[in-house]
């Protein structure tokens, strides 16, 4: 890992603009549109070439893959392990109430709209495997062709993850969290075997 011995690096936290027609993909199959995987994957691919030559060519010192393979930084979890079905309830924030316009704003996004965040309940586990592979191996490719120096890809917490995904199973807020992270803990250790940081 790259340290600011010598100056400041850069970098960012996470999710950056995606395509128009990977956010036409990703709403079409979120809203239950079948989407062909292999075009979602190759387009997948070329935008994250893409973001990363274009975080090289910014001057970032550490470049990710913008998060162009998930939906949301925290509901692609949806897809990754089981234990999760039904819907769960949208987030309230409480602080908008006396601010209407800025909650339009907010719940009137597209994607805010379009984001299906289902609750806990079952027992989680690691249901796919492969998706963290896939992710560390697309930005991998895409760092050695932008000869980006180092690469990061967020994966979201447990907390982030109990926060979204309403717990209907496990009944106990630490129970629930210790089972999110053990199944999280595949997509963690996929990304930093990869060497990618995590």
């Amino acid at each position: 890992m790259k340290r600011s011995s010598e100056r400041f690096l850069t970098t960012h936290t996470g999710s950056l603009p995606r395509p128009t027609d990977l956010i036409q993909m990703m709403f079409a199959r979120e809203e239950g549109v079948p989407v062909d995987p292999a075009a979602l994957a190759a387009r997948v691919r070329a935008a994250v070439d893409e973001i990363v030559r274009k975080q090289v060519e910014a001057g970032l010192d550490v470049v990710n893959d913008g998060e162009m393979s998930k939906p949301s930084y925290a509901t692609y979890i949806k897809d990754r392990p089981h234990g999760f079905g039904g819907e769960s309830h949208p987030l309230v924030y409480q602080d908008l109430a006396e601010f209407p316009e800025l909650a339009r704003r907010v719940f009137g996004d597209p994607g805010r709209s379009r984001r299906k965040t289902p609750a806990c309940n079952g027992p989680v586990g690691v249901r796919d495997p492969r998706a963290a592979q896939a992710d560390a191996e697309v930005v991998s490719a895409a760092l050695a062709r932008a000869k980006a120096a180092e690469g990061f890809l967020s994966a979201a917490s447990p907390g982030v993850i109990s926060l979204f995904f309403r717990d209907d199973h496990y009944h106990d807020h630490e129970k629930y969290l210790m089972a999110i992270a053990e199944a999280m803990r595949h997509e963690y250790e996929t990304i930093a075997r990869a060497g990618v940081i995590l």
